[in-house]
């Protein structure tokens, strides 16, 4: 396994983090394929109904961000170490409307609640709207998912309104909360500042 990041996979650099270029190499020495196999990591997304593996997640890989014109996927690594932690993402990306669906996981279980996710938000975010030259930035995500909604609505998502009974999760129908941020929300929070 390698110990140094390769500086040329370096996508942005963040205070805590890197947000890494992806690679086939990701998917061997990283855990990113057994975190879908992890209950407690999957607990609040739409996954851990078949067991994931390596060709799994490498078929993914290359057909859903290694070929993609409309998601930029990338791998968090928290500074000073070279192997992703999670992944974070802009997918659905429509150029036309200027509107993208954020995505965010940290797999590792030793990475959690350390302000890695709320970095690797307003980094992704903030590429999307200076550089993509996004309007609008939105996400969906589990009523019950309290500390990522915190996490949203510090990097300055606000709350649109409510799926009811959108998501059957163990036997029982879970409301989903749709989230937005606007290129002129992001301008004003962040004006005078660098992040959160």
């Amino acid at each position: 396994m390698n110990t140094e990041i390769d500086k040329r996979d370096i996508f942005i650099r963040g205070s805590k983090i890197l947000l890494k270029a992806l690679s086939e190499q990701d998917v061997y020495e990283s855990g990113w394929y057994g975190w879908f196999n992890d209950e407690v990591a999957t607990e609040f997304v739409q996954q851990h109904y078949f067991p994931n593996t390596v060709q799994k997640q490498l078929e993914f890989y290359r057909e859903n961000i290694a070929r993609s014109s409309t998601k930029i996927q990338l791998g968090i690594v928290p500074n000073g170490t070279a192997t992703i932690v999670g992944v974070v993402s802009l997918s659905n990306i429509d150029f036309m409307n200027r509107k993208a669906e954020f995505g965010i996981m940290i797999g590792d279980a030793s990475a959690r609640g350390k302000g890695y996710g709320t970095e690797a938000c307003f980094l992704m975010v903030k590429h999307g709207f200076e550089r993509l030259s996004l309007n609008r930035i939105y996400l969906g995500v589990h009523a019950q998912h309290t500390a990522a909604i915190r996490s949203y609505e510090k990097v300055g998502f606000v709350r649109e309104g409510i799926l009811r009974e959108d998501v059957l999760m163990n036997g029982r129908y879970i409301d989903t909360v749709i989230m937005s941020m606007l290129a002129s929300d992001f301008r004003t929070l962040y004006s005078t500042s660098s992040g959160v």
